[in-house]
């Protein structure tokens, strides 16, 4: 493979600057730091905290090379990626605690914040960690005090805030596939009283796979998009926030704050996998298998027969090991694709918010309020066979505003400290999916299909929690809230002429194929009763919490709209943190039990997916290591188990099955090895750090297609700073792993399957230069 090659001049630019400077001593210290966080909306060490939770500072995010918001799952045990598209849509999930619901509508059982205001759409939960004092992953329910959806868990990022002292930075990097990204940002006092903080991001990043595509050439000679076939899996991202800063004298502040960010990225960077159904004596699909593992080439097997899949009169493919069409992938998991509809300014993201954040103090009380209002926007394209063939194009725009207010009140005597208050959050989502077709398809041809959504969302609660001291080693925890959740959705399906591929396009003048009018109104609790032990720095604790997500709706393509119900989860944990060898070490473990009523599980069925309650049970331990031996290395040593089972799920009419959770590994493991000394002019560290993670599936029904194999993946850097200056050389997926990261079974359409495969080796610089 050919590695596009950064800019000669901005290396020379990057060089000369650092010649120019003059050096100063640096002295060798560590990054692994314990941190302050804000687990229980109160600042604590993370040592104090009776959670599982895992936490990055700003300046150890840097150091680590972590500049995306999903890639601190590497490193935080029991957590894995739901299936990461290029950049383009990830979702967390946290011990097998996962709604891998594609649809924007959709909202995840991990809750996902920055800066306390809530993302309420699961394609928010994707962006670029710019100017970031901090991140927490919050395992198990955080119901009580964080309420919405956090059923799993929750992953919390706090930006910088503005300082009264100046201070500026600017962070550029250049790297391979003609990647350039900048952060900049600068802080200080405006005026008596007010200070200000502005910070800049921007990523570009060109096309990492090379489209080969020949309009009109065999073996499908029918024509395709027109202007398709451009190669794709690029980034292009901006984004600004501003903040400020008012002090409200000795007691308080006012906090105001704006950000914009807006992405263009080509269709999902799929790549095709030829796939077959298997079928019993009543049609129902039981397996699916590669293609290539068919001998006979057929469309479709039934107790061992071929049968006709594709209603062309004729049971076998064209070519053993091909789609329904004869296609294959140019080579395999390589950066070769070769499909028509393919443009590199396909997709397009935006997002906008503004917040207010008061705290003041009075006498015995302190206040909080923080009014948050945010609104996305997205259009997505993309080739749904992924092939050179003219068959259909999934498409979806979706506009999602949501607005929420939260009151706090909090306090403490001297054997208690509490938190209590008030939230509101309302949400208004405008969705549409469809699949379109070209006049050449041979479904649908020369129409679209959409399904048209309008869901609105009103949630309010009451809450509270407490942590009651006995003495200096016991402290009780308790905690309750009260939601009360109102939805309603009106859905439509449409059935019209395509005349742009590229454009959604919904006659809502013509008669709607199905009409949907329906609330959704829940009555939801959430509650949690720990008990907390602290000696020697030492702190265990063993807890029970009562998790709940609110119920909604199904808008699966061609229509069948339908509710599904809240799911809630009892959760039993016990846990420990350990402090080490006089401070140079930290050990944290835990061991939990899930026992799920109602869980969400999302099933993925030929181009269209649905959500139906099941039972569940989820099992499983964590452990991570944090070392410090001298000022001179770090050392991060993590891994879990999780033994999830979705009980009796039915994967086909009338066939049911235990099965795992999609993206959840049984077993997974990093660590992060880090080596610093000092020279005569700074200090220079070299890491190496790599991660494992077993086998998964794409999709619950677990078909032996369906399965991502088990893949390790190694980063390394070196990195020379000083007071003023750092300069850092890296090599992301070292060993060029080109293991999958998520999948869509369209077998039944295609005999195919959409695969996305984790990004190539990249090697990078960058620079970054304190003012």
């Amino acid at each position: 493979m050919e590695y596009r090659q950064f800019s000669k001049s901005a290396i020379a630019i990057v060089v000369t600057g650092l010649l120019c400077t003059p050096f100063s001593t640096y002295s060798a210290e560590n990054v692994l730091e314990k941190i302050e966080i804000t687990a229980q909306k109160r600042s604590q060490n993370i040592s104090d905290v009776g959670i599982a939770v895992t936490a990055f500072s700003g300046e150890q995010l840097k150091a680590l090379g972590l500049d995306e918001s999903t890639e601190i799952i590497a490193y935080t045990p029991g957590v894995s990626l739901a299936g990461d598209i290029g950049g383009q849509r990830a979702i967390f999930n946290i011990r097998g605690v996962v709604q891998n619901d594609y649809a924007d509508m959709a909202e995840a059982p991990v809750a996902v914040y920055i800066d306390g205001g809530y993302l309420a759409s699961t394609q928010a939960q994707t962006f670029g960690l710019f100017d970031v004092a901090r991140v927490e992953v919050l395992k198990g329910p955080q119901g009580t005090l964080f309420g919405r959806n956090a059923t799993g868990g929750l992953v919390n990022t706090i930006t910088a805030k503005p300082t009264e002292d100046f201070e500026a930075y600017a962070n550029f990097t250049a790297a391979s596939f003609e990647q350039f990204r900048l952060e900049t940002a600068v802080s200080g006092a405006l005026t008596d009283g007010v200070a200000g903080r502005l910070s800049l991001y921007s990523n570009v990043q060109g096309e990492i796979l090379e489209n080969v595509y020949e309009d009109t050439a065999e073996p499908d000679t029918r024509a395709g998009s027109v202007g398709g076939g451009q190669d794709g899996y690029n980034d292009d991202t901006q984004a600004i926030r501003g903040q400020l800063d008012f002090s409200l004298g000795n007691n308080g502040s006012l906090l105001l704050s704006a950000n914009w960010a807006d992405t263009v990225k080509s269709e999902g960077p799929y790549q095709v996998i030829n796939t077959t159904e298997v079928k019993d004596a009543n049609g129902n699909v039981i397996d699916v298998i590669y293609a290539a593992d068919d001998p006979l080439g057929c469309d479709t097997i039934q107790l061992g027969e071929c049968i006709d899949g594709n209603f062309n009169g004729d049971p076998f493919r064209p070519v053993q090991g091909g789609d329904f069409n004869g296609n294959f992938d140019p080579d395999g998991s390589g950066e070769k694709v070769n499909k028509d509809f393919a443009f590199d300014d396909q997709n397009k993201i935006s997002s906008q918010g503004l917040a207010a954040t008061l705290e003041y103090g009075f006498d015995s009380v302190d206040f909080f309020s923080m009014t948050d209002y945010k609104y996305f926007e997205r259009a997505i394209g993309l080739d749904s066979d992924q092939t050179a063939s003219p068959e259909l194009i999934f498409q979806s725009y979706s506009e999602i505003s949501q607005i929420s207010q939260e009151l706090r009140f909090s306090g403490e005597t001297d054997d208690m400290q509490w938190v209590a208050g008030l939230y509101y959050l309302g949400i208004d989502t405008d969705y549409s999916q469809g699949l379109a077709a070209s006049p050449t398809a041979y479904f649908l041809g020369g129409e679209e299909n959409n399904t048209l959504v309008d869901l609105s969302t009103d949630s309010y609660s009451i809450f509270g929690q407490f942590d009651y001291a006995f003495n200096d080693n016991y402290v009780l925890v308790g905690g309750l809230r009260l939601m009360q959740e109102n939805k309603n959705m009106l859905g439509n399906v449409y059935q019209n002429t395509n005349t742009d591929d590229r454009v959604v396009e919904i006659d809502t003048s013509s008669a709607s194929l199905e009409v949907y009018d329906q609330d959704n109104d829940q009555d939801l609790w959430s509650a949690k009763l720990q008990l907390e032990y602290s000696v020697d720095n030492n702190l265990y604790y063993f807890g029970v919490n009562r998790g709940v997500k609110a119920g909604s709706f199904n808008a699966p393509l061609f229509g069948g709209f339908s509710s599904y119900d809240p799911e809630v989860l009892i959760s039993i944990e016990a846990g420990m943190k350990l402090e080490l060898w006089d401070g140079a070490g930290v050990f944290n473990a835990s061991i939990y039990n899930y026992d799920y009523t109602d869980y969400q599980s999302f099933s993925w069925v030929n181009n269209s997916g649905v959500v139906s309650n099941e039972e569940a049970s989820f099992q499983g331990l964590e452990a991570e290591l944090f070392l410090t031996p001298s000022k001179s290395l770090d050392v991060v040593l993590s891994a879990s188990y999780t033994d999830a089972t979705v009980e009796n799920l039915e994967v086909a009419d009338g066939v049911f099955k235990d099965t795992k959770p999609a993206f959840t590994p049984e077993y997974q493991a990093a660590v992060i090895l880090r080596y610093n000394w000092d020279l005569d002019s700074g200090n220079i560290a070299a890491q190496i750090s790599g991660s494992y993670q077993s086998e998964t599936f794409h999709n619950a029904r677990n078909f032996t297609a369906h399965e991502i194999e088990s893949h390790i993946k190694a980063d390394s850097r070196v990195t020379w700073t000083d007071d003023v200056w750092s300069l850092v050389a890296y090599v992301d997926n070292l060993f060029d792993s080109d293991h999958e990261i998520i999948g869509f079974d369209v077998t039944g359409f295609y005999g195919t399957s959409q695969i996305s495969y984790a990004k190539p080796r990249t090697f990078g610089l960058t620079v970054e230069r304190k003012f």
